[in-house]
């Protein structure tokens, strides 16, 4: 029982993450700029924009708002958006 709950939870977590990942992407491109200049911008790597973008990796909070900032935007609109709700 408990580990069909966490398989759950797992899901739930990795469809969280790709829509983030799906998000950021989006972004990126609305400002037309490429991984490796918003990793630039956000100074960070890019195969972590990458990572991010692709749903391979869960971004701390510190890494986010680095990326928001980068956008031009707050962590409120990074996650005002349907497809994480």
């Amino acid at each position: 029982m408990v580990i069909a709950i966490c398989g759950v939870i797992n899901v739930r977590n990795q469809e969280l993450i790709n829509a983030l990942g799906s998000r950021i992407k989006a972004l990126r491109k609305d400002k037309q700029l490429s991984m490796e200049k918003l990793a630039e911008l956000a100074g960070i790597d890019y195969r972590q924009v990458s990572y991010l973008e692709h749903g391979k990796t869960n971004a701390t909070i510190s890494t986010l708002h680095s990326i928001c900032k980068a956008l031009d935007m707050t962590l409120s609109d990074l996650f005002d958006s349907s497809t994480l709700k």
